[in-house]
């Protein structure tokens, strides 16, 4: 399907409970032959239950080019029978194989010749066998390829002794359909093995309904029929049809489920008339919790979860069944075997072979003999697959690909409306997204890596997206593609995603509770979450209004998340009941109640907590009210007109960001919606990023990194944005495999942790195509080797929260510029080295780095004697690192001029933690500084003089966690010291520390390497 122009079925996996009701329509293998014995019957039949399936469709069409009259009243299908009088020489059977088999013979009853034809792919249907057996009947059947077109001399047959082998029922019942009309007895013999009985008794209780006499050996392998007789007309009703009900059963064995199929009168084969009930007895057995509910005349599945039993099939009596079989053996515990599949291999197409596409998807199957053999899988993965246009392959890896991670592709997506046109409502009715697809709007890029990529979106026009909001983004693209995917929610025991259409209403209903909360224009909104789709849904609802979206990492503790609160000043806060073990409502409730500084004045008037429906805190904290999102959501109206009329321009603030404070007290960084969606749309630009890609999200939302280059990225292009919360790198490896992840911005540790997890055997993402480090320095060993290893382009760039994103590499780029610098600077940004009193020194010359951009921020909030010291007299921007700049514009950072530990990214505040760690009794005097480490890039190394009693490094750590300091900030390392060297003055001399430091983690690698393994 990749760079297909055609259509295709796109199907979004998940983990989460499907509920819902769905009518079974009726059986179409009774449709058909009630409709047929009806046009042999003179008079008038009524076969009550309609069929939307297309294949009875096309019998109703054959016999009307026959002659035959048939009308629909309400749900009745009024059937004239009488002898065939064909319209026109030629009679299309469609797509439709029972048509084609069962009225290839009979249309030789007609007044005059016809040629049989059917739809293209009908020409390689072989059909050698029963135009055979029908010439032993005395016809005169032709077709010079043993396919159609079929030419069919009117002529009644004369009977006799026939013989046809017992591959397919279909065969067997054209032959006995036709037999009562022969001018001589009929013998029908099945040679050799017989399979699909089922399907032979509904043919024959079918036939004896309207009045025709057929007699079966015990063996049901010799049928014996009179001839010269006429069938009598019959009003019937349709029963439900299980084989269109077992993809409803299916679907709720591999979700948590709460499901009611109408209509079925039964969850056993006894008593079920229907060539497939032995489906439910098959379904029961492997551990699916079926029970008849009388009050509905349904039969209900509910269940938090079940874990499928594998089992034993004998393909012989439910053939058509093994497609979707197959797709529950693949969820099952262990390995389930098929019997006798040769004969499906002759249906409408291959469906053996066809279901050997489950592998990619994570399962394991393969064809034994005349077995095939599928060995479940804990979690299936998302895949591109081919339906074969065959409507059982196509609805059977349809319900495999609902309980996927990620998503799948089918082609053909419309082969469902054969035989169950109501596929697709009832499986998104229950929850599942399914969707038919433009191929060439939707597909990602098959190019990746360092090759250049074809056919890509045209580049953005940066001016015109600076004029865009965040919520005017996710408008257009609820309008312009509202079925297509705007958020996956990685968990780790769930995906969940969300349309952009249910992107944009959910923030919708979010603006309005914030709006009923008091929140307006240029007020900040607080909130400290994971990478949930909460987060996105929350920022979106927040910016709508005008308000000020205002992240708090999710590793800050009391501390941090007091003083960010305090500078904000927002009234409203939301938080999670609980995050990987830390009860986030219950720390805030501690702030708000007593506050962990008393200098902090709060301003905090509600709390949202999301997932606890009624907190199990204090109603009110200093009068601060607590409310359960999902209880405070469900409970609010929605007026758009309210909310448009809150809504802002481009020219408004949009984001605030706390630094990580690591010249002192944390500072809020302030940038415009304009600032934001130009600093995306100059990188998409420049990476050549477009509406093909799909953005995996690994950086905290809460970090310039997630937030802008995750989260806006995808906003400004309307692509995907697949979010981790809890670094995996092997989960995060499945899920860009899943989701087809084109493009991640993340930090080192990252990229390394990725590199060694496919080097361990993890399958590469195929489709990723470009890494962008940032944060710190990738070491070029790192880069060359995650460029062969993940087979995408990794590129060095350099930003910062003030100033977004200020160099990048490109993918096309000389690997040494790629590998060896932090980037070239974005079109618009200019750059200068210049010395400590401020003039500017020559090209390749290291120097203090200043910067002058179109993303810069506004400036630090309430703090403009900070943001003063930031700048230049001339407005430029002090970054604080040492670099060097070649002719080229290839940017090189050496150092850094502030004492500053950047550990994976996350810089620490240096002298913050110092002035902690000098109040420990144990500790005369202290200096971090940083310590190289191969993983994370730098780690904290405390260097402590000791005051009295050398203190532990436990005993520190220990401290710093009463003190409610974020855990990445804590030493790795304590060194204890006689002295902090220092200069004349009394400033510390980090450089030696450092030097230190490196002494001691090299010889901690050296012993590492001579220890055995």
């Amino acid at each position: 399907m990749k760079g297909s122009d055609a259509m295709y079925l796109s199907v979004l996996g998940t983990a989460q409970r499907i509920c819902g009701e769905a009518l079974v329509p009726n059986s179409k293998y009774h449709a058909h032959r009630a409709l047929i014995l009806a046009s042999l019957a003179p008079g008038t039949s009524r076969i009550t239950g309609l069929t939307d399936a297309r294949h009875v469709h096309y019998t109703v069409e054959m016999l009307r080019r026959l002659g035959t009259r048939i009308e629909i009243d309400g749900g009745t299908y009024v059937v004239h029978g009488g002898p065939y009088r064909p319209a026109r020489q030629d009679i299309s059977a469609g797509s439709s194989g029972t048509t084609l088999y069962f009225m290839v013979g009979l249309a030789a009853l007609g007044s005059k010749d016809v040629t049989v034809t059917g739809q293209k792919y009908f020409q390689r249907r072989p059909i050698g066998p029963l135009l055979a057996a029908l010439r032993q009947m005395g016809l005169d059947v032709d077709s010079p390829t043993d396919c159609p077109p079929i030419k069919v001399r009117a002529k009644a047959p004369t009977g006799g002794e026939v013989h046809i082998a017992g591959t397919l029922s279909q065969w067997i019942s054209g032959l006995l359909l036709l037999a009562p009309f022969a001018s001589h007895p009929t013998a029908v013999v099945v040679d050799g093995t017989l399979n699909e009985r089922t399907y032979l008794h509904l043919t024959v209780q079918m036939m004896r309904r309207f009045g025709l006499r057929i007699d079966v050996s015990e063996d049901w392998h010799r049928f014996e029929i009179p001839p010269g007789q006429q069938a009598v007309p019959t009003d019937m009703r349709i029963p439900p049809d299980i084989g269109s009900a077992a993809f409803g059963l299916a679907a709720a064995a591999l979700h948590p489920a709460d499901l009611l199929l109408h209509g079925l009168q039964t969850v056993t084969s006894a008593g079920a008339d229907h060539p497939e009930a032995d489906f439910l007895d098959v379904a029961a057995s492997m551990g699916l919790p079926m029970k008849y509910d009388a009050a509905h005349d349904a039969v209900r599945v509910r269940h938090d979860g079940v874990s499928l039993q594998p089992a034993e099939i004998d393909c012989r009596t439910v053939p058509d069944m093994l497609p979707i079989l197959s797709v529950m053996a693949a969820g099952a515990d262990g390995e389930s075997i098929f019997r006798n599949v040769a004969h499906v291999r002759l249906k409408e197409s291959d469906r053996v072979a066809a279901m050997l596409q489950l592998n990619s998807m994570g399962a394991e199957v393969r064809i034994s003999g005349s077995d095939l053999r599928v060995r479940g899988s804990a979690r299936l993965t998302g895949a591109d697959l081919s339906s074969f246009n065959d409507h059982r392959v196509l609805m059977s890896l349809a319900v495999a690909a609902s309980a996927a991670e990620g998503l799948s592709t089918l082609t053909y997506p419309n082969a469902y409306r054969i035989s169950y046109p109501e596929f697709l409502k009832a499986m998104n009715s229950f929850g599942l997204s399914m969707q038919v697809q433009d191929g060439k709007a939707a597909r990602r890029p098959a190019s990746r890596g360092t090759r250049p990529r074809q056919g890509r979106t045209p580049a953005l026009d940066i001016e015109a997206a600076a004029r865009v909001t965040a919520p005017d983004w996710v408008r257009r693209w609820a309008a312009e593609r509202p079925a297509r995917t705007a958020v996956v929610d990685g968990r780790p025991q769930d995906t969940g995603h969300l349309t952009w259409a249910e992107l944009d209403a959910g923030a919708d209903r979010i603006a309005a509770m914030l709006l009923d909360l008091g929140v307006r224009a240029g007020d900040r909104v607080a909130f400290q979450l994971p990478n949930w789709s909460e987060f996105v849904l929350l920022t979106v609802a927040a910016l709508r209004i005008g308000a000020v979206a205002a992240p708090i990492m999710p590793i800050f503790r009391e501390r941090e998340v007091a003083f960010a609160l305090h500078r904000s000043g927002a009234a409203v806060v939301v938080v999670p009941e609980e995050f990987r073990g830390r009860h986030y409502a219950a720390e805030l409730s501690g702030i708000l109640a007593a506050g962990s500084d008393p200098d902090y004045e709060l301003a905090v008037r509600h709390v949202l907590v999301i997932g606890a429906a009624a907190p199990p805190l204090p109603v009110r904290d200093r009068g601060v009210r607590w409310h359960g999102w999902e209880q405070e959501l469900a409970e609010t109206p929605v007026d758009r007109e309210r909310i448009d009329a809150a809504a802002p321009d481009a020219q408004v603030p949009a984001q605030l960001l706390f630094t990580s404070g690591t010249t002192g007290e944390p500072k809020g960084v302030l940038h415009r919606h304009s600032t934001l969606s130009r600093a995306a749309a100059m990188q998409a630009r420049q990476l050549g990023l477009g509406g093909g890609d799909a953005i995996f999200v690994p950086s905290p939302l809460a970090h310039q990194t997630g937030f802008l280059y995750g989260m806006w990225l995808s906003f400004v292009l309307g692509t995907p944005q697949i979010l981790q919360s809890v670094w995996d790198p092997v989960r995060a490896l499945n899920m860009l495999r899943a989701w087809q992840g084109t493009f991640v911005q993340a930090a080192t540790p990252f990229l390394d942790d990725l590199v060694k997890a496919v080097e361990a055997g993890s399958p590469a993402p195929r489709s990723l195509r470009i890494f962008v480090n940032t944060g710190a320095a990738v070491p070029r060993h790192l880069s060359e080797r995650a460029t062969r290893v993940l087979d995408a382009a990794v590129c060095g760039a350099f930003g910062t929260t003030e100033t977004c994103l200020g160099a990048v590499s490109t993918p096309g780029d000389d690997p040494a510029l790629v590998w060896g610098t932090d980037g070239q600077l974005l079109p618009g940004v200019q750059a200068r080295i210049v010395s400590d009193d401020g003039h500017p020194l020559p090209a390749g010359t290291e120097g203090n780095f200043e910067l002058l951009s179109p993303t810069l921020f506004e400036g630090y909030l309430d703090r403009p004697d900070l943001t003063k010291e930031a700048f230049t007299d001339d407005g430029w921007y002090r970054t604080g690192d040492l670099a060097t700049l070649d002719d080229a514009g290839y940017l090189r950072i050496t150092g850094r001029v502030r004492d500053v530990i950047n550990r994976g990214g996350e810089k620490i505040p240096v002298a913050e933690i110092e002035q902690l760690l000098y109040r420990h009794p144990k500790v005369d005097d202290v200096a971090l500084a940083a310590m190289p480490d191969p993983r994370l890039g730098e780690r904290a190394c405390a260097f402590v003089v000791p005051a009295g009693t050398p203190p532990t490094l436990r005993e520190l750590t220990d401290y710093l966690d009463r003190c409610r300091v974020a855990k990445h900030y804590w030493p790795e390392r304590l060194e204890l010291l006689s002295e902090i060297p220092r200069n004349p003055v009394g400033k510390v001399q980090k450089f030696l520390l450092r030097d230190q430091a490196r002494q001691l983690a090299g010889k901690a690698r050296a012993a590492e390497d001579r220890s055995p393994s």
